[in-house]
């Protein structure tokens, strides 16, 4: 597995609590990370009210703020390009989406 960025690892874990409260050993898997790194992403989550915590229940939930967190976090990533279009404009510099096109258009 590729390495992620807390970014990305915060997006798999808000995504796995968007449909209800749910335990942290679903969220790890969900997530696929570790105990200790979801205990650390879950205190961001609480401080930056993007997750919330039922103390009763001792279960979690993505908030409101979360949810707009991962619909933005959806987005910015369906605008990127991927790895393998990427190589394949490396390829072709003359092609109109090549990073080189671009930028020489805008000088």
């Amino acid at each position: 597995m590729k390495n992620r960025s807390d970014i990305e690892v915060m997006a798999s874990i808000l995504r796995s609590a968007t449909n209800g409260w749910e335990y942290k050993t679903s969220m790890m898997n969900t997530a696929a990370i570790s105990h200790s790194q979801l205990i650390r992403y879950l205190a961001i989550g609480i401080e930056k009210e993007l997750i919330e915590y039922s103390g009763t229940t001792g279960l979690y939930r993505t908030t409101e703020s979360g949810v707009f967190y991962l619909r933005k976090y959806e987005q910015m990533v369906s605008m990127l390009p991927s790895v393998p279009e990427i190589l394949d404009l490396e390829k072709d510099p003359d092609s109109p989406k090549s990073p080189d096109h671009v930028y020489s258009s805008v000088s």
